[in-house]
């Protein structure tokens, strides 16, 4: 049985936000390359802040509530851009604009989303030289690690920002290979009876010290892992923050697996509710079966893979941070104070499986099972419920919508942005992809702040200023309710004053032939490795190069220019 005496790692209740503050978490979901739609996002949130909190220090007559950045939960691509705000939070950067070209190189989410992160990087075959190690993933991912690096270095002028709070927290899903064991005990022939399950579902939890005032002990939970302020590479805590949102980001087989060491006393902090007898919700820790694992260990060690497999949208580990296990986030638009906004560059869900089984050959349905488990791992009834609900604010959403110039046909989630085809991938081939979906990412989080990011002018937090004649500029009216921003936008932010014109939709920036000799020498390299120690080479190698290699090459550049083609980017 666990210690009873054990703390938990979140409270059952956490205290109430400060006064007339909106307590914020982002829920950053999985995107592949969509990374640099969410990285605009993420980038035109942290100007707007800026701009709004420059204006109220110097007096200005905007409003005068707060808002406080208290977690950020990600997956995948989302753990990166998690990551890289724990980095760049601290410091000011440049913001990128359509209108100012290449001048804002130099912000590290454009730096790594946009510049560094391209196929022909992923097409290497260092990685490869050493034939007796055995292929980790089909793609070079050394560049990940530079760019990791490259990220982890970035320093500027320190900045304070009084809307993120101190610690910071990071909580970053991970689909854990290893495993965690547990025994649910049952009455049977012995006094060992019970039943064996193993979780793979897991997810890992930093306290990022952000150098913004005092750092609070009281939100550092037994479970975080401390990462300080202002940091000195190299630093165990920010190597293994960023080393878990890599192993976030690990899609099996194409990304190489990333090896997770955790203290083993994090596990003894996971907590479920339950209802008792009298139907009241309890917190109940959960402990693992601890004597298959490390005897005597104060570690564990595991390799972590993609935690968009299990957990794409991670959106209850941010509403649990804000509202703790047995809290709720109030919802009502007049009594809102916590909000959850989540980033999803492909809100769709999906493709349905088979409808029949009888043109269903054995690979299909493999392939079917592989999709039906992903799907079932990712399906949230409560939250569905919960979204379908108009009178939840304590919720919300930022998906690509894109519009036509003449404004005849309008295009949302993948269908929105360049990196929407080949399941994701397509913007790690252009450079013009990516800095047109980090710029949509922008002009998105500018609309999404002026008209939807909104609650009723009744809210007590930003009741009083409401009724400044002065404020009138920041009220909009919907659905015959006055609302107020949650973020006002202020001075350039201001859609009415400036909004940058995107760029064109990138068709023709990228020809599948100009790929083609890389990917050819990557397919010698791989091949290489996998038949070195075969015995009968010669044929191997004649098979290779007078068919098979021609043959995969052929169908890797005709699906790469339907893929194109269908989304209209050929």
């Amino acid at each position: 049985m666990p210690d009873t005496d054990l703390p938990l790692a979140h409270p059952d209740i956490t205290p109430p936000p400060r006064e007339r503050t909106f307590e914020l978490g982002l829920a950053l979901a999985g995107a592949v390359s969509g990374g640099a739609y969410a990285a605009g996002v993420l980038d035109f949130l942290y100007e707007a802040l800026d701009r709004w909190y420059a204006a109220k220090d110097a007096g200005l007559p905007v409003p005068d509530h707060d808002v406080l950045l208290r977690v950020v939960s990600g997956a995948s691509a989302g753990s990166i851009n998690g990551v890289i705000s724990a980095v760049a939070l601290p410091y000011a950067f440049p913001h990128v604009h359509a209108s100012e070209g290449e001048a804002a190189v130099a912000n590290p989410f454009y730096d790594a989303w946009v510049k560094r992160v391209d196929i022909r990087h992923f097409l290497g075959t260092n990685d490869l030289a050493d034939k007796d190690l055995p292929i980790a993933s089909l793609l070079d991912t050394r560049c990940l690690d530079e760019i990791a690096a490259n990220a982890l270095r970035f320093q500027g002028e320190p900045r304070m920002r009084r809307y993120i709070a101190n610690p910071l927290k990071f909580v970053f899903t991970v689909t854990n290979l290893r495993g965690v064991p547990y025994a649910v005990p049952f009455a049977g022939n012995g006094t060992q009876a019970g039943h064996g399950m193993v979780a793979h579902e897991d997810y890992l939890r930093f306290s990022v010290d952000t150098g913004q005032g005092i750092y609070d002990r009281a939100w550092q939970y037994p479970d975080d892992l401390y990462v300080a302020h202002p940091k000195h590479l190299p630093d165990r805590g920010w190597n293994a923050l960023m080393t878990a949102a890599l192993a976030s980001s690990a899609f099996p087989g194409g990304l190489r697996h990333r090896e997770v060491e955790r203290r083993w006393s994090d596990y003894l902090q996971r907590s479920v509710v339950i209802p008792d007898e009298r139907g009241m919700s309890r917190v109940v820790n959960i402990e693992p079966k601890r004597d298959v694992l490390d005897r005597g260990s104060a570690t564990y060690r595991f390799v972590g893979v993609d935690g968009g497999a299990m957990d794409n949208e991670p959106f209850e580990l941010a509403r649990t941070e804000l509202a703790g296990m047995l809290g709720r986030n109030p919802r009502r638009g007049d009594q809102v104070n916590r909000i959850v906004l989540m980033v999803d560059p492909f809100p769709e869900p999906d493709d349905l499986g088979p409808e029949y089984a009888a043109p269903l050959n054995v690979v299909g349905a493999l392939a079917a099972l592989f999709a039906s488990w992903k799907q079932q791992a990712r399906f949230k009834p409560r939250e569905i419920a919960l979204a379908m609900d108009d009178a939840v604010y304590s919720r919300f959403l930022i998906a690509p919508t894109r519009s036509s110039t003449d404004g005849s046909a309008r295009w949302l989630g993948a269908r929105a942005v360049a990196a929407g085809a080949l399941g994701g991938f397509s913007g790690f081939f252009a450079e013009a992809y990516r800095r047109h979906d980090f710029l949509l990412g922008r002009r998105n989080a500018q609309r999404f702040l002026a008209e939807h990011f909104l609650v009723p002018a009744g809210n007590p937090i930003v009741a009083s200023w409401t009724a400044d004649p002065a404020m009138a500029g920041y009220l909009r009216t919907r659905d015959g309710v006055l609302h107020a921003p949650v973020i006002p936008l202020v001075a350039e932010c201001d859609p009415a004053r400036r909004e940058d014109c995107l760029p064109d939709w990138p068709r023709g920036a990228f020809d599948p032939a100009t790929l083609m000799p890389a990917v050819g020498k990557r397919m010698d390299a791989l091949y290489a490795v996998a038949t070195d120690k075969w015995k009968d080479k010669l044929l191997t190698w004649l098979a290779w190069h007078t068919y098979a290699r021609r043959k995969l090459l052929a169908l890797a550049s005709r699906r790469l220019v339907d893929a194109l083609r269908k989304h209209d980017l050929w």
